[in-house]
Protein backbone atom coordinates (compact mmCIF):
# COMPACT_ATOMS: atom_id res chain seq x y z
CA UNK A 1 0.00 0.00 0.00
CA UNK A 2 3.07 2.28 1.00
CA UNK A 3 4.16 2.16 -2.39
CA UNK A 4 0.79 2.48 -4.38
CA UNK A 5 0.38 6.00 -2.64
CA UNK A 6 3.52 7.20 -3.64
CA UNK A 7 2.08 10.12 -5.70
CA UNK A 8 3.88 11.58 -8.82
CA UNK A 9 4.38 15.42 -8.13
CA UNK A 10 5.68 16.17 -11.74
CA UNK A 11 1.78 16.89 -12.40
CA UNK A 12 -0.94 19.07 -10.07
CA UNK A 13 -4.83 17.63 -9.68
CA UNK A 14 -6.44 19.26 -12.46
CA UNK A 15 -10.01 20.23 -11.04
CA UNK A 16 -11.94 17.49 -12.76
CA UNK A 17 -9.44 15.19 -10.86
CA UNK A 18 -10.81 16.56 -7.76
CA UNK A 19 -14.35 16.48 -8.80
CA UNK A 20 -13.75 12.44 -9.43
CA UNK A 21 -12.22 12.00 -6.00
CA UNK A 22 -15.15 13.79 -4.25
CA UNK A 23 -17.90 12.82 -6.69
CA UNK A 24 -21.27 10.84 -5.09
CA UNK A 25 -18.72 10.73 -1.73
CA UNK A 26 -20.29 13.98 -0.17
CA UNK A 27 -23.90 14.32 0.46
CA UNK A 28 -25.85 18.20 0.25
CA UNK A 29 -22.44 19.65 -0.89
CA UNK A 30 -22.38 21.46 -4.25
CA UNK A 31 -18.70 22.39 -5.36
CA UNK A 32 -17.49 24.69 -7.74
CA UNK A 33 -14.44 25.90 -9.52
CA UNK A 34 -13.05 29.07 -9.83
CA UNK A 35 -9.91 29.61 -11.38
CA UNK A 36 -8.33 33.66 -10.48
CA UNK A 37 -6.88 33.50 -13.92
CA UNK A 38 -10.37 33.83 -15.97
CA UNK A 39 -11.81 35.34 -13.31
CA UNK A 40 -10.59 38.46 -12.46
CA UNK A 41 -11.62 41.57 -10.41
CA UNK A 42 -14.07 42.95 -8.58
CA UNK A 43 -14.30 39.69 -6.52
CA UNK A 44 -17.60 39.20 -4.92
CA UNK A 45 -19.45 35.84 -2.80
CA UNK A 46 -21.62 35.29 -5.79
CA UNK A 47 -19.26 35.63 -8.50
CA UNK A 48 -17.21 33.28 -7.03
CA UNK A 49 -19.38 30.98 -5.22
CA UNK A 50 -22.24 31.76 -6.42
CA UNK A 51 -25.06 28.68 -4.90
CA UNK A 52 -22.69 26.51 -4.03
CA UNK A 53 -20.91 24.81 -0.63
CA UNK A 54 -17.66 25.49 -1.79
CA UNK A 55 -15.17 26.31 -4.57
CA UNK A 56 -12.05 24.66 -5.30
CA UNK A 57 -10.09 28.66 -6.09
CA UNK A 58 -6.96 28.01 -8.22
CA UNK A 59 -4.58 30.66 -7.68
CA UNK A 60 -1.13 31.25 -10.15
CA UNK A 61 1.63 32.71 -10.32
CA UNK A 62 4.76 33.48 -12.22
CA UNK A 63 7.99 32.70 -9.76
CA UNK A 64 10.93 33.56 -11.71
CA UNK A 65 9.52 32.24 -14.88
CA UNK A 66 8.16 28.98 -13.62
CA UNK A 67 4.00 29.17 -13.38
CA UNK A 68 3.25 28.02 -9.98
CA UNK A 69 -0.61 27.15 -9.37
CA UNK A 70 -1.99 26.22 -6.07
CA UNK A 71 -5.57 25.00 -4.42
CA UNK A 72 -7.20 26.55 -2.35
CA UNK A 73 -11.02 26.01 -0.88
CA UNK A 74 -13.67 28.80 -0.03
CA UNK A 75 -16.62 27.11 2.06
CA UNK A 76 -19.80 28.89 2.97
CA UNK A 77 -21.23 27.22 6.34
CA UNK A 78 -24.33 28.82 7.04
CA UNK A 79 -24.01 32.57 7.13
CA UNK A 80 -19.98 32.30 7.45
CA UNK A 81 -17.44 32.05 4.97
CA UNK A 82 -13.90 29.67 5.58
CA UNK A 83 -10.55 30.24 3.08
CA UNK A 84 -8.73 27.52 3.51
CA UNK A 85 -4.94 27.36 2.22
CA UNK A 86 -2.95 23.94 3.03
CA UNK A 87 0.41 25.97 2.98
CA UNK A 88 -1.15 28.79 5.22
CA UNK A 89 0.22 31.99 3.57
CA UNK A 90 -0.30 34.95 5.12
CA UNK A 91 -2.38 37.65 3.36
CA UNK A 92 0.73 39.72 1.86
CA UNK A 93 2.31 36.29 0.49
CA UNK A 94 -0.93 35.64 -1.86
CA UNK A 95 -0.90 39.48 -2.44
CA UNK A 96 3.09 38.72 -3.58
CA UNK A 97 2.46 35.80 -5.27
CA UNK A 98 -0.94 37.20 -7.23
CA UNK A 99 1.15 40.47 -7.80
CA UNK A 100 -2.19 42.22 -6.52
CA UNK A 101 -4.14 42.59 -3.23
CA UNK A 102 -7.54 41.93 -5.12
CA UNK A 103 -8.42 38.90 -3.68
CA UNK A 104 -6.62 39.15 -0.25
CA UNK A 105 -8.96 42.64 -0.10
CA UNK A 106 -11.67 40.12 -1.10
CA UNK A 107 -11.18 38.04 2.05
CA UNK A 108 -10.68 40.60 4.53
CA UNK A 109 -13.77 42.33 3.53
CA UNK A 110 -15.63 39.32 3.20
CA UNK A 111 -14.61 38.33 6.90
CA UNK A 112 -13.41 34.85 6.04
CA UNK A 113 -12.09 32.54 8.83
CA UNK A 114 -8.70 31.68 7.60
CA UNK A 115 -6.62 29.04 8.04
CA UNK A 116 -3.27 29.59 10.04
CA UNK A 117 -1.73 26.31 10.48
CA UNK A 118 0.45 24.99 7.37
CA UNK A 119 -0.23 21.48 6.70
CA UNK A 120 1.32 20.66 3.10
CA UNK A 121 4.91 20.04 3.69
CA UNK A 122 6.05 22.44 0.94
CA UNK A 123 5.26 24.43 -2.26
CA UNK A 124 6.90 22.28 -4.41
CA UNK A 125 4.58 19.32 -3.53
CA UNK A 126 2.14 20.65 -6.39
CA UNK A 127 -0.07 17.42 -6.29
CA UNK A 128 -0.86 17.46 -2.80
CA UNK A 129 -2.68 20.74 -2.16
CA UNK A 130 -5.28 19.51 -5.06
CA UNK A 131 -5.81 16.43 -2.26
CA UNK A 132 -5.86 18.79 0.62
CA UNK A 133 -8.67 20.84 -1.43
CA UNK A 134 -10.72 17.56 -2.28
CA UNK A 135 -10.45 16.39 1.52
CA UNK A 136 -10.98 20.19 2.97
CA UNK A 137 -14.16 20.31 0.55
CA UNK A 138 -15.65 16.65 1.94
CA UNK A 139 -15.71 18.13 5.43
CA UNK A 140 -16.97 21.67 4.60
CA UNK A 141 -19.22 21.92 7.98
CA UNK A 142 -15.80 21.77 10.25
CA UNK A 143 -14.90 24.81 10.50
CA UNK A 144 -10.81 25.76 10.16
CA UNK A 145 -9.42 24.41 13.31
CA UNK A 146 -12.00 22.08 13.89
CA UNK A 147 -10.58 20.43 10.29
CA UNK A 148 -6.96 20.60 11.49
CA UNK A 149 -7.82 19.00 14.51
CA UNK A 150 -9.31 15.92 12.92
CA UNK A 151 -6.73 15.70 9.88
CA UNK A 152 -3.81 15.97 12.41
CA UNK A 153 -5.61 13.60 14.91
CA UNK A 154 -3.16 10.48 13.34
CA UNK A 155 -0.39 10.43 15.40
CA UNK A 156 1.23 7.80 13.17
CA UNK A 157 1.30 10.14 9.75
CA UNK A 158 1.77 13.67 7.96
CA UNK A 159 -1.16 15.59 6.71
CA UNK A 160 0.13 15.39 3.23
CA UNK A 161 -0.01 11.69 3.59
CA UNK A 162 -3.00 10.98 5.64
CA UNK A 163 -4.99 13.42 2.46
CA UNK A 164 -3.09 11.21 0.07
CA UNK A 165 -4.33 8.13 1.50
CA UNK A 166 -7.93 9.72 2.29
CA UNK A 167 -8.08 10.54 -1.84
CA UNK A 168 -6.11 7.22 -3.34
CA UNK A 169 -8.69 4.82 -0.98
CA UNK A 170 -12.02 7.15 -1.73
CA UNK A 171 -12.57 7.00 2.44
CA UNK A 172 -13.16 10.94 2.46
CA UNK A 173 -17.10 10.73 2.91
Amino acid sequence: LQHEITIDESQPLSFADISRIISGRIKGCSIVYCDLETVKPPYSMSRILGDHDCACVLLTSNLGGVLQRHWTVLIKRGKQYSYFDSLALRFPQIDALLGSQDFTNFLKESRVEKSTRKLQEHITKIRTCGCHAAVRCAKYKLSNAQYVKWLTSSRHSTADRTVVKLCYLGLIS
